[in-house]
Formats: structure tokens, C-alpha cells, sequence
């Protein structure tokens, strides 16, 4: 009993040092990061620690194993800031506008106020309590009629409020039960990294699903390579390789299949959530399988994946009756010299 109450003191007197430990999800997804640092330094590190000829090649040519580490540090940065990026939250995106338009009411009220021509002093007339109510309505009369401008004419406000957070979701956006959170643009919540994918860290997704799958080939074609020239030499350092060159190769062929995956959602303008569940998503559910509603065409989904994105909370409506109708429409010879499809 003595010796529990003096394990039970020592966690105690370790969440007071680093109160982050106290927190069970926080101690899941630190104890995680940590495991997959562990992962790329044991795989990388076996392999200089046993292929002496890499070494000497290092010695000779610098400049290759300078970029194989540059991609090993690059990998392991993305992982960290994606993980801890935002990807967009519902009430984060209702707060900034709000925020915009307190300032633009404030700013409207203030040049309407009439000044003192002798003091040059403004005269208030408005109660403070009093605006402040006005304000705190109008802010929720202004997001409102915000995600209904997203919706066809006609939409209940019932239809879109999320239950859990009891806030107006804009179209795309779903609520996510590990996070507790309604996201935007929702893809899917990721557990090795510990957040969700929606439309704010989307694309430092699939450049860390990139950076991935690129130091997972090179470290693989650096253990055949070891294997080639030093099979049969020493029994137990063949085996420990071959057997992390397996796990390698699973890795591999599952980064490589998410990336072809995700590389398919971008240049269509899907998320992960809208092709497992179109049938049971309202507003695709009438769309044909083969129509992307929000698709702008190729080039334009790869620039608005990269570089159109001017803010996190930007909205997207949904498409009218006759953009679904010119987008179902089949494409002929025209079409493709014209670049339709871009």
C-alpha cells in the first residue's frame, strides 16, 4: 500500500513538473511522437551503424547523404507541424467573422457619431450595455445569414445546425467526435498524427504523406543496396535488415497508396468523407457518382490547393441546379481543346 501511495506521489510531483502529462489524450499523443521520432532514428541509424561502405561513400560524396538526412529532418519537422496545425474549426471561423464585423459596426458607429466643434470631443449617446446587445445579436444574425447564403434559397436552419456544438454548419464542414469539434471542409481525423484534416492543414497533409513515402524509398533502396554487397557475411546483422527491410516495405506500400489516394481528392476537389459517405451526405446525395459538384477543374483545384487558400475560414457554397447540370454534362472533342476539364 505504501509503496502505491509512493508511486501515486511520484506521477503527482511529474504532472506538476509537466503539467501536459496530467492530461490522458495529451500523454497519448506526446507517448506517440515519440515513438514515431524512435521509428526513423532506429531505421536510419541501423543502417549507418552496419553499412560501412555508406560511410565511406559519405566521405567521398558528401553531398548524397547530406540530402537523405535533409529529407530525414524535413519529414520529421512536417510531421510536427501538421500535427499540431489547425484544420479549421466551425466556431473558430464564426468567431473571426464576428470579430470582423464588431470592428466594421464599431468603425460605422464612430463615424456617425457628431463631434464638438469647440472641444472637438465625439458625443456618445448609446448605452454601453445596450450596443453590446445589439452587437452580440447582430453577430449571430450575421453568421447565420452567412451559411445560408452557402445553401439554396429555401434551407431550414435545422437542417445544418450541428447537434453537439449547437452551431450553423457551413457546407462541407462535419463534426468530428475525437476532436469535439465541428471542422470545415472535413476530410477525416488522422490518429498518427492526432488532429483532423480539414481544409487548414490539408495540404501540409499530403506534403508530409510526400516527404513520408519519398525517405521510406530511399531508406529502402539504401537496405538492398547493404543486402547486395553484404548478404552472407555476418548471419544476425542480414536478419535484423531483412526484417526491418519487411516493415519498411508494408510502410511503404501504404504511404504510397494514401498519396495516389489523397492526390486523387485534390485534382476532383473531394475529401475522404464525401467519397466513403456521398450516398448519406444531403447535399451529394441526389449528384450523380461520376460528378465532382465542387470541382473547378484540374489546374484550378491543384492552385486553389496550394496556393488559393488566402484564409482557413474562407466558405465554399454549394453549386446551383444548372452548375450540377454543365458539370454532368459529358464531354466531347470541343471540350477537351478548350480545356474543360481544366
Amino acid at each position: 500500500m505504501n509503496d502505491i501511495l509512493a508511486s501515486m506521489s511520484n506521477f503527482n510531483f511529474c504532472y506538476r513538473i509537466v503539467p501536459c502529462l496530467a492530461d490522458p489524450a495529451r500523454r497519448s499523443s506526446l507517448g506517440l511522437k515519440a515513438a514515431l521520432v524512435a521509428l526513423h532514428l532506429v531505421y536510419a541509424g541501423i543502417l549507418f551503424l552496419f553499412d560501412s561502405d555508406l560511410i565511406e561513400k559519405t566521405k567521398e560524396e558528401p553531398w548524397y547523404t547530406a540530402i537523405y538526412l535533409l529529407l530525414f529532418v524535413v519529414a520529421l519537422i512536417q510531421y510536427f507541424v501538421t500535427s499540431s496545425s489547425s484544420p479549421g474549426y466551425v466556431l473558430d471561423a464564426m468567431r473571426d467573422v464576428n470579430e470582423k464585423n464588431s470592428l466594421y459596426r464599431r468603425s460605422s458607429m464612430l463615424s456617425k457619431q457628431p463631434a464638438s466643434s469647440k472641444s472637438g470631443s465625439f458625443v456618445i449617446t448609446v448605452e454601453g450595455s445596450e450596443s453590446e446587445r445589439n452587437t452580440q445579436g447582430s453577430n449571430i444574425t450575421s453568421w447565420t445569414k452567412l451559411v445560408l447564403d452557402m445553401y439554396p434559397p429555401g434551407t431550414s436552419i435545422r437542417t445544418f445546425t450541428c447537434s453537439y456544438c449547437n452551431v450553423e454548419q457551413p457546407p462541407r464542414a462535419k463534426h468530428c467526435h475525437d476532436c469535439d469539434k465541428c471542422v470545415l471542409q472535413f476530410d477525416h481525423h488522422c490518429v498518427w498524427l492526432g488532429t483532423c484534416i480539414g481544409r487548414g492543414n490539408h495540404c501540409q497533409f499530403w506534403w508530409y504523406i510526400f516527404e513520408e513515402t519519398a525517405l521510406c524509398l530511399w531508406t529502402g533502396i539504401l537496405y538492398i543496396t547493404y543486402l547486395k554487397a553484404n548478404i552472407l557475411r555476418v548471419w544476425w546483422k542480414d536478419a535484423v535488415m531483412i526484417l526491418l527491410l519487411v516493415t519498411l516495405s508494408i510502410a511503404l506500400i501504404f504511404l504510397l497508396l494514401l498519396l495516389i489516394f489523397h492526390s486523387y481528392l485534390i485534382l476532383t476537389y473531394q475529401t475522404t468523407y464525401e467519397l466513403v459517405r456521398r450516398r448519406r451526405i444531403p447535399y451529394l446525395r441526389g449528384i450523380p457518382e461520376r460528378v465532382f459538384p465542387f470541382s473547378k477543374g484540374v489546374c484550378r483545384n491543384l492552385y486553389d490547393f496550394c496556393f488559393g487558400r488566402s484564409s482557413i475560414y474562407s466558405l465554399e457554397r454549394l453549386p446551383t441546379a444548372m452548375e450540377i447540370e454543365e458539370k454532368s454534362r459529358p464531354y466531347t472533342c470541343s471540350d477537351f481543346l478548350t480545356c474543360r476539364c481544366c
